[in-house]
């Protein structure tokens, strides 16, 4: 049925009804092979409803465990610079869900978000009607085809879209890239995608089209034989990093040598050593865009990395006074090793206190053992998110090693106690999970979150 106007709220609803974590993401993470197949055509089927947008411009799709949104963010600021109208698709939200889908950096304002959903919607509720063999329409799947709707009418050139969870099964594998980006890949939701490294970046290199180019981040050797396997068979070509371009220096100025040259005294508006590899394989990736016809200069790229901002990752705002308060999602133990090596190279001979709250599903030991050579101290929180650990849980896993420990529930108020805890000399760290994150900024008066409970949805 045709649906009124709707208000941002009534859109935020309907998006929320539909919604759980079965559906979030992928079509049933639980539900084998055919279910998940059966996904990609419902997909499929509703972009073709919509009139195929996602053939009105090309993309760049990117996977990855780890750094796929800051590498994605890189990747738009700097074809932004080059003049190109680009789109942004990402997941999750830190506040809103307007956040998922920006023109030009800039997330959807409420009236056009409304309007897109709606749109989406009704041909959802027809296709239902319609072919109810394809099964019901997720959010994530809704979602993914609001944002390909909206920077079709927008006329964007270019979108850069990142994976959801995964990659073979994922709602935005119905894209045909111009290249796709595989970042640094640690074990994540076995569950659903394996056990092991190599059968997980055996799903992400699900991603890689016949005949267009992958770039992927330096990866275990198990990881680049999954992925230089399905590369082969599909006669793509392959770049990547550590073999065929190589870096050198920090964040605030690094070289690159590659198939471009050698560039010099890049800099990052992203801190911290892993936003380097994450500025590598973006390199490479524009590169190939620019071989392909879709121009982006050395200096659009260098004016775009200087300016690019990722909230959650390595932000740093203030606690009251002089103490910092760093915000940063890392939720692996790869992303979580990253962070400490950021925090003691940006804060030499400190420790943190840090503010933990991670999702069930997550190794909160291995979390904890990367951290704990930065950390003094741990206030265990818990997200409104469903799926968040409780902070009885993490406490004790930080009492198992040997840090001292608070159990706070409420993020806000676990932040207030961090800060008093480390008094005007320490800094406090706030990470674990991205919901976590997005909690501590509102909690600081950062941002507004939306007026609805956040859906059930993969961190």
């Amino acid at each position: 049925m045709a649906h009124t106007a709707w208000t941002y709220r009534e859109t935020l609803r309907a998006l929320h009804d539909r919604s759980t974590y079965g559906r979030g993401y992928v079509a049933d993470p639980f539900g084998g092979v055919a279910g998940a197949e059966r996904g990609l055509r419902r997909t499929a089927a509703l972009l073709d409803r919509l009139g195929r947008p996602q053939e009105r411009y090309g993309v760049v799709h990117v996977a990855g465990s780890k750094g796929k949104g800051s590498t994605s963010a890189l990747i738009a600021a700097a074809l932004r610079a080059e003049g190109h109208r680009v789109g942004l698709y990402t997941s999750p939200h830190l506040h809103t869900w307007r956040e998922r889908i920006a023109v030009d950096e800039e997330p959807v304002d409420e009236a056009t978000f409304a309007v897109v959903a709606r749109r989406a919607l009704d041909a959802a509720e027809a296709q239902e009607a319609e072919r109810p063999e394809l099964g019901p329409v997720t959010t994530f799947e809704l979602l993914t085809a609001m944002g390909l709707d909206r920077f079709a009418e927008a006329r964007c050139g270019i979108a850069v879209i990142e994976v959801g969870i995964g990659g073979r099964y994922d709602a935005t594998n119905v894209l045909r890239p111009l290249v796709a980006a595989i970042t640094r890949l640690d074990l994540e939701h076995t569950a659903i995608l394996g056990d092991t490294i190599g059968e997980i970046a055996a799903d992400k290199a699900g991603i890689v089209k016949a005949g267009r180019p992958v770039v992927v981040s330096p990866q275990l050797p198990e990881a680049l034989v999954a992925i230089a396997a399905v590369a082969s068979e599909r006669g793509s070509p392959l770049l990547v990093g550590g073999r065929d371009w190589r870096l050198a220096g920090d964040w605030r100025g690094f070289e690159a040598v590659g198939p471009w040259g050698r560039w010099k005294g890049l800099r990052l508006g992203l801190a911290g050593p892993h936003q380097v590899e994450n500025a590598g394989t973006a390199l490479a990736a524009l590169w190939c865009l620019d071989m392909n016809g879709l121009a982006v200069s050395e200096a659009a790229i260098r004016v775009g990395y200087a300016a690019a901002r990722w909230p959650g990752r390595f932000e740093r705002v203030s606690g009251g006074g002089s103490l910092p308060v760093i915000l940063d999602g890392a939720h692996t133990p790869v992303a979580a090793a990253a962070l400490a090596a950021t925090f003691a190279a940006e804060y030499p001979g400190r420790r943190a206190t840090v503010v933990l709250g991670t999702a069930d599903d997550k190794d909160t030991m291995a979390l904890l053992g990367a951290l704990r050579p930065v950390t003094s101290a741990v206030v265990a929180t818990r997200s409104t998110h469903p799926r968040a650990a409780t902070a009885e849980l993490i406490a004790a896993v930080a009492g198992a090693v040997g840090l001292p420990i608070e159990v706070v529930p409420a993020v806000g108020e676990a932040l207030r106690r961090a800060i008093l805890r480390a008094g005007s000399d320490g800094v406090v760290l706030v990470t674990g999970s991205l919901f976590v994150v997005a909690e501590a900024r509102e909690a600081l008066g950062l941002a507004r979150p939306d007026p609805l409970p956040r859906p059930s949805e993969s961190p």
